[in-house]
């Protein structure tokens, strides 16, 4: 008697949650290859044309206290993008604002197709969740192309650029994917304290359910003996005691480190790079070569020129004395962060990337329980941690994507290990999923 209310816990939760439990390892496997279909700046960058940098004449007097400033092309004319606002390179006139003309054209050049309709949207949709970190405003135009990857491109409305570009395989396997498995419909993403609160309760609730589980499983098992150490005679109660015995313990660990993914608990900090602009420029760069994009930095209170030629290829000039050489990386010694200081070439535990998408070199500094790290091919700062951040990143990435670097950047063996564990872990929730329908069944009646 003393542990039926356990039993009941994961009974009537496993009754509410089965589904979701499905849901999420199939999704989960998916999303082992699959992401959310974000447009990165590097394959932005792909598709722009050539920075004209004879063409730029001015400096506006717009960039002073700015929080971003760009020097890119608008279809053949240079133009800086302050923050939300447009100013041409060539002349110093402001675009008066983005037309559905201009948008057409912006779209058509970008996707190389022509639009086949138009919807202008103020409220993010489906494919927009990204919009705060990517840092554009809701306001786009949204073309449906007329070719045959089935392209939505966006265009924002206030820096007269497409800011997202997704096709129709991509939609597709972001509702297999990402969507059903972070709960992400529009209405929740619209509302982000509604959807956090959300995946929270749900997350808790899943984890009690399989705790109390965990807990049942060693219960049962302690009243049988021998091989056969279920006491369940039916086949699909013997299946759930089975593969929750087995896998149970990875189920409650998975979904407790989804829980941590939403921050619950306040352990530590983690820092966004910052970008700060000031009117110090004294003239423009007239010897890059080959970029796509500049953007106006300042690093350790002087300004510079940042060169994108492709996401992994860019160019620095210093911005306070004209005709300044190039370079292609900082050197350490500009940096007066206190600390232990150290060059990565590769990455570690918490500066990492599955897929090596991260730059290298950077410059990591130890300060007391502060870690920073800096990428010296731009001088900015890409992460800083403290010591509860790093043991969050072991609670959600460590668990979650089992992420360990003993084991991520061995492929196939990181794939082999993940696939057993979420496919054991869909086992367990299928034979839950199966109980709770039996158990409906005979709730209504139905033979």
């Amino acid at each position: 008697m003393k542990f039926k209310a356990v039993l009941l816990i994961h009974r009537y939760l496993g009754f509410a949650l089965s589904m979701m439990f499905v849901v999420w390892f199939l999704s989960g496997m998916m999303m082992m290859y699959v992401t959310y279909p974000t447009m990165k700046y590097e394959q932005r960058l792909q598709r722009l044309p050539q920075l004209k940098l004879e063409q730029c004449h001015i400096i506006p007097p717009q960039i002073k206290d700015a929080k971003r400033v760009r020097l890119g092309m608008l279809l053949d004319r240079p133009v800086y993008r302050i923050d939300q606002q447009v100013i041409f390179a060539d002349n110093g006139d402001t675009l008066p604002g983005v037309d559905t003309a201009l948008a057409s054209q912006i779209a058509t050049a970008f996707a190389h197709s022509q639009p086949a309709s138009v919807e202008v949207l103020h409220e993010i949709d489906q494919w927009m969740a990204a919009h705060r970190s990517q840092g554009y405003l809701p306001d786009v135009y949204k073309f449906k192309m007329d070719d045959a990857a089935g392209n939505y491109v966006y265009v924002s409305m206030h820096t007269a650029e497409v800011v997202q570009m997704v096709n129709a395989r991509q939609r597709l396997l972001a509702w297999l994917g990402p969507i059903p498995h972070w709960i992400y419909p529009t209405i929740l993403i619209r509302n982000r304290p509604v959807w956090s609160q959300v995946v929270i309760w749900v997350s808790l609730m899943g984890t009690m359910m399989c705790l109390a589980g965990i807990i049942m499983g060693f219960v049962r098992y302690k009243r049988k003996r021998g091989m056969q150490f279920s006491p369940y005679k039916k086949v699909w109660f013997k299946y759930h005691h089975y593969t929750g015995f087995i896998f149970g313990l990875f189920v409650f660990t998975w979904v407790l480190s989804g829980l941590f993914s939403m921050s619950p608990l306040p352990l530590g900090k983690s820092t966004k790079p910052k970008i700060s602009i000031q009117d110090n420029f004294v003239a423009l760069p007239r010897n890059f070569s080959d970029v796509k994009e500049i953007q106006f930095l300042e690093v350790e209170g002087k300004p510079y020129y940042l060169g994108w030629k492709d996401g992994q290829h860019t160019q620095l000039v210093a911005g306070d004395k004209a005709g300044s050489e190039p370079f292609e990386r900082f050197d350490t010694s500009i940096f007066h962060i206190k600390g232990k200081k150290e060059i990565l070439a590769t990455y570690d535990d918490y500066y990492y990337s599955r897929k090596y998408e991260k730059r290298l070199p950077v410059l990591r500094v130890k300060d007391g329980d502060t870690w920073s790290y800096i990428n010296l091919s731009t001088g900015q700062l890409v992460l800083q941690e403290d010591n509860g951040a790093r043991v969050e990143r072991w609670l959600y990435h460590g668990l979650h994507s089992l992420d360990f670097s003993f084991l991520v950047y061995k492929r196939p063996l990181w794939d082999v290990v993940v696939w057993i564990l979420m496919l054991g872990g869909t086992m367990v929730s299928v034979t839950g999923a199966v109980l709770t329908w039996k158990w409906l069944k005979r709730k209504a009646g139905v033979r």
